[in-house]
C-alpha cells in the first residue's frame, strides 16, 4: 500500500470520530437521589449518570432546572485533571463542581451555554486536578449558597441536610 494513502487514512480516524460525537446523544432516564452538599440545609435531587450513554447525554438541551435539582456523574474510577466537560447542546449556564473519592469539592467554574454547531468551538472545563465524581446544577447556585472548595457532597438522610453533631 502506498505509504501516503495509508497516512490519509490514518489522519481521517480522528476526525470519524469526532463526527460521531458530534451527534446528540439521545435521551436518557436517569434514576435520582437526595443528596446534601456542604452547610446546606435543604436536600438537593440529582439525577445519576452512571453510564457512558448517560454521561454523554448529560444535561444537554434542557431548558431549566429546578433551584434545588442538578445532576450527579459518577465514575467508577479516578479520572484524570484534564478531563473535563463542555457546553455543547447545553442551553443553561451550569455551575460544576469536580468530586475527589470523599465527595469534596476539588475545582468549580460557572459554565456559559456555548452557541456554536461545532463542538469544538465549545471551551472544555478542565479542573487541572483528578477527580472521582462531578455535580452539576444551575448557574450561580455555589455563589448564591456560598459553596466552596473542600464543602463535601452525601447522600441525604431524611429531609433535612442540617447536621446535629457538633450542634447543643
Amino acid at each position: 500500500m502506498n505509504y501516503r494513502v495509508l497516512f490519509i487514512l490514518i489522519s481521517a480516524l480522528p476526525f470519524c470520530s469526532l463526527a460521531q460525537q458530534w451527534n446528540v446523544p439521545e435521551p436518557q432516564e436517569f434514576d435520582k437521589t437526595e443528596v446534601c452538599l456542604g452547610e446546606l440545609e435543604q436536600p438537593l435531587t440529582v439525577e445519576l449518570a452512571d453510564n457512558q450513554q448517560q454521561q454523554a447525554r448529560g444535561l444537554m438541551q434542557r431548558e431549566s432546572l429546578g433551584e434545588y435539582n442538578g445532576m450527579w456523574f459518577r465514575y467508577g474510577n479516578e479520572r484524570p485533571g484534564y478531563s473535563g466537560f463542555w457546553m455543547y447542546q447545553t442551553l443553561i449556564p451550569l455551575d460544576i463542581a469536580y468530586l475527589d473519592r470523599q465527595g469534596r469539592i476539588v475545582k468549580t467554574f460557572t459554565m456559559r451555554p456555548c452557541g456554536s454547531d461545532d463542538p469544538t468551538q465549545c471551551r472544555s472545563y478542565s479542573p487541572g486536578k483528578n477527580y472521582w465524581s462531578v455535580l452539576e446544577v444551575n448557574g450561580g447556585f455555589f455563589a448564591e449558597h456560598d459553596i466552596r472548595m473542600g464543602d463535601q457532597l452525601r447522600k441525604a438522610e431524611g429531609e433535612s441536610c442540617e447536621q446535629k453533631y457538633g450542634k447543643e
